[in-house]
């Protein structure tokens, strides 16, 4: 017993495997929902069905 208390126990090295995961980034910000659908407005098509039968 007396020999397992004199020995010496090295310094704890920093952790290789953190506990948080990092999320990736990407280099450009992501688009809010206020700037999406702000592209030029498209008018609406109409037109009629013609019955000639």
């Amino acid at each position: 017993m007396r020999e397992i208390l004199d020995e010496q126990i090295p310094e704890p090295e920093g952790r290789s495997n953190p506990r948080v995961v990092k999320k990736t980034r990407a280099k450009f910000p992501s688009k809010k929902p206020i700037h999406r659908r702000q592209g030029a407005k498209l008018e609406t098509l109409t037109f009629s069905i013609l019955n000639t039968a």
